[in-house]
């Protein structure tokens, strides 16, 4: 029985109390905030209408700051009284955040960053404003106008020209969070799903310390749409050890969009949505850039990245373009008493974007390159059943080498190419309407070790190309004689798919088509806004075999439509207090792998066998959300509820499949109605200016309804809390910061129960090959601060993960069965702005 992993026994009582704990505090630092609130906020408080016009995302540490304020209209003459301009927008260049006015013309902008910003405050049929805003380390100093007066054009109205596209997701009433500023600075050189991590009810799969994909509430692979600069990433990512090919380096910004999305982002999306958006294109005529260098001790890892932009002027206006580029290396990770054999990793990426924006016509194209090869854990490969019972029950690996940057067999070469075009017009009173095309190739090539036959070739080569087309029109927010405001879109999203497979079978090749519809409303009215939406799919899915004794190429195809739809609602119920609600349904069809999948997964180092009479997962997902921005606290408590019928999961076998290469563990597709219920909470309270401490806590109960019990694989409670104290200025240093945090993870103790039994030589597993590991708790540290660096600034970040440097295990990696997590890790981050 492998019960080989460390143990803390009397802390699991944490666990049942962290939820009632957090909730109290959240419920405690509101109560107390509301009456600070109170005295500090006069006008606003008295009318009670503010409202913002799009959602924005929770407010990390350092991004808590809002800006709130009234956009009227005036008469060139002055003859005229000032009057409230509902529909009018504030955006932000620098973030490219944006708000639309309410129906009383307020708005709210939150989460915002320490720095310089400028606004734009922008109505059709009157003159812009531009204001310069200051926001330090203790809120905003101005200069800050909360009225800002807009004056009627001259003679002729002129166009309105938003230069920048908003993010989508602002665009949606949905849960969402997001990363960016310097808390995405934070995590440069980790990978998209570790970086990920550090937002509520996130967490991610692991295989291996190099390999890591985001898990939302507890749905990962393909359940969650990645859209890597507006176009949906297509990278064989139904694999667990498939992480996303991108470079988190392109992103200035990361949203998540927590709950099922399929209405805007297509099918699939049951589990959310993440979007990767590059900084804003330059419009200021001049070059600039950044370079970026990471450290690490642990691993010795190095990255660098640098970006080079610029923009044209005089007849060459509206032409803008940037280059950008990311090499890292890493060797073998330690855990605390040893290294892991050939856990080395390279990674080569590079991108280029030009785009054109002209009156009311934009292009736009943008190609990018993703190149990594990934070496898999030697300690996790057996050559026979009796290695595989010992791996299971050893508490360290065999062999324990010393560090070195080799990368040998057994690894993973892939390489992704995207080319995107997208080509919009903006028609007079008519709103925007964008046309989007894209092209992705994605190659994998799994290695063994080299077998007796001297063949170099790969165990495993896929080759995907992935075609998609869209066409959305958005249009133009205006209010109705009703004082509401209209806005919202429509539109087709297409997709196709030929993936060709060589060398040993893990899946067939197959062909598959796609084609949606979908229409997304929203009403905004006083307090309330209001959305809704309704998407037809359709799905076609012709997979190839061979029949060995005839030499005949036979086929199976596979058919699914269907019909979703989605229903939310926002109440301002104080100006800094909203309440969501959204209601949803979604559905993902299966895929080659649920369906076909017969072979052994080197990478995942498991042998996994598909089930050809699965149905589509159809989902039922409810979720409220109540925010709360205040001048001390800012906090969030959400629930939510997603019933999912025909839930597809790998579930382990009872006896691991012996083959040629060895002794590995088995997994069969399987279907089960399943119930994924939880809480994510966060809160951030200001003792004072410089002091804040916060609170993160994701709670995730999952269920099988079909079997009346728990599922593998399921993420376990957590909780990180930090204390953080920052100052404008020490010394030459500016926007100086020291934070330390703790993570308690507990242990899944809603899992499979776990048992072994010998028949007649053979050892019989049920539940999985090895219980849930103990709960954990990790230390970490941070400081940061900008220097100058001759006439250039530059920001430093030192980090600092695991500085006890604990022994664990994570219940999420697949490797968990053969070693422990990484040890302590120190790491330095240089970011260096350049002008020219």
């Amino acid at each position: 029985m492998p019960t080989n992993y460390p143990k803390r026994p009397g802390i699991h009582w944490f666990n049942r109390w962290v939820g009632m704990l957090i909730g109290t505090l959240l419920i405690s630092f509101m109560l107390a905030d509301a009456v600070v609130a109170q005295a500090l906020q006069t006008g606003l408080s008295q009318t009670g209408s503010l409202q913002t016009g799009s959602s924005q995302p929770a407010p990390g540490l350092a991004c808590r700051d809002s800006l709130t304020g009234l956009i009227q209209g005036k008469d060139r003459k002055g003859s005229a009284l000032a009057t409230p301009l509902p529909g009018a927008t504030i955006y932000l260049k620098e973030t490219r955040q944006g708000a639309v006015t309410d129906v009383n013309g307020h708005f709210r902008l939150t989460g915002l960053c320490p720095g310089q910003y400028t606004a734009e405050y922008r109505f059709e049929g009157y003159e812009t404003q531009v204001r310069q805003i200051q926001v330090s380390d203790s809120g905003l100093v101005g200069p800050v106008d909360t009225v800002i007066t807009l004056i009627t054009e001259n003679i002729t109205l002129q166009e309105v020209v938003v230069t920048e596209h908003r993010s989508e997701a602002q665009q949606l009433l949905q849960v969402e969070s997001e990363l960016s500023g310097q808390a995405l600075a934070a995590t440069r050189g980790q990978s998209l799903g570790e970086s990920l991590k550090t937002i509520t009810g996130l967490y991610s799969i692991q295989t291996g310390p190099s390999i890591s994909k985001p898990v939302i509430h507890g749905l990962y692979s393909n359940r969650i749409i990645t859209l890597n600069n507006g176009i949906r990433q297509e990278d064989q990512q139904w694999g667990s050890e498939h992480a996303p090919l991108i470079d988190p380096f392109i992103a200035s910004r990361v949203t998540v969009i927590k709950g099922a999305a399929s209405i805007r982002y297509g099918s699939d999306a049951i589990g959310g949505v993440i979007l990767v958006e590059p900084k804003a294109m330059p419009t200021q005529p001049g070059v600039g850039g950044e370079v970026n260098l990471v450290g690490a001790t642990n691993g010795r890892m190095g990255v660098g990245s640098a970006y080079l932009e610029g923009a044209f002027d005089k007849k060459l206006t509206g032409l803008s373009w940037r280059l950008q580029g990311t090499l890292k290396r890493s060797g073998y990770v330690r855990a605390p008493g040893y290294f892991l054999e050939n856990t080395s990793y390279h990674e080569n990426n590079f991108s280029g974007d030009i785009h054109y924006d002209y009156r009311r016509v934009g292009l736009e194209v943008y190609y990018s390159q993703f190149d990594t090869k990934i070496g898999l854990f030697t300690g996790a490969q057996v050559g026979s059943l009796a290695d595989l019972y010992a791996a299971l029950s050893r508490p360290e690996p065999l062999s324990q080498p010393g560090f070195s940057y080799t990368l040998d067999r057994p690894n993973q070469q892939v390489s992704h190419g995207l080319l995107k075009v997208r080509a919009y017009w903006r028609i007079p009173q008519g709103g925007t309407l964008t046309a989007t095309f894209a092209r992705q190739q994605n190659e994998r090539r799994e290695y063994d070790y080299v077998p007796f036959s001297g063949s170099l070739n790969p165990e495993l080569y896929l080759k995907l190309v992935t075609h998609t087309g869209d066409l959305i029109w958005e249009h133009t927010a205006k209010p109705n004689p009703s004082n509401g405001v209209w806005s919202g879109s429509v539109g087709l999203n297409g997709i196709t798919q030929g993936n060709v497979r060589e060398f040993l079978f893990l899946i067939p090749n197959f062909r598959n088509y796609g084609l949606g519809g979908f229409a997304i409303q929203r009403y905004a009215i006083d307090r309330w806004t209001l959305e809704a939406g309704l998407r037809y799919d359709y799905r076609w899915l012709r997979a190839y075999f061979l029949d060995e004794p005839t030499n005949r190429i036979y086929t199976q195809t596979h058919s699914w439509g269907n019909v979703t739809g989605s229903l939310g609602a926002s109440y301002q119920l104080r100006p800094d207090l909203t309440l969501t609600a959204n209601l949803s349904t979604a559905w993902r069809a299966p895929n080659v792998a649920d369906l076909y999948s017969n072979g052994l997964h080197q990478s995942a180092v498991a042998y996994e066998i598909g089930n050809p009479n699965l149905s589509p997962e159809q989902a039922y997902n409810g979720n409220l959300v109540l925010a709360y921005s205040g001048k001390r606290v800012t906090a969030e408590l959400g629930v939510y509820h997603n019933q999912i019928n025909n839930y597809i999961y790998l579930k382990p076998d009872s006896i691991p499949i012996i083959r040629q290469r060895g002794a590995f563990p088995a997994y069969s597709y399987t279907q089960v109605n399943a119930r994924f219920r939880g809480v994510d909470a966060s809160v951030t309270y200001k003792f004072t200016d410089q002091l804040s401490l916060t609170s993160k806590t994701s709670l995730l109960y999952a269920y099988d309804q079909t079997n009346h019990g728990y599922l593998v694989s399921i993420p376990p409670n957590r909780t990180d809390n930090s204390l953080r104290y920052e100052v404008a200025s020490w010394g030459k240093l500016s926007r100086v910061y020291a934070q330390v945090s703790g993570l308690y993870v507990a242990r899944q103790n809603r899992a499979p129960a776990v048992t072994e039994r010998q028949e007649n030589g053979q050892v019989i597993f049920t539940g999985d090959f090895a219980p849930p590991p103990a709960a954990y708790f990790l230390l970490g540290a941070e400081v940061g601060f900008s220097a100058a660096l001759g006439r250039q600034p530059i920001n430093v970040v030192l980090t600092g993960s695991n500085l006890a440097n604990a022994s664990y295990r994570d219940y999420l990696n697949r490797f968990r069965y053969f070693t422990n997590e990484p040890g302590r890790n120190l790491s330095v981050k240089l970011a260096l702005p350049l002008k020219f």
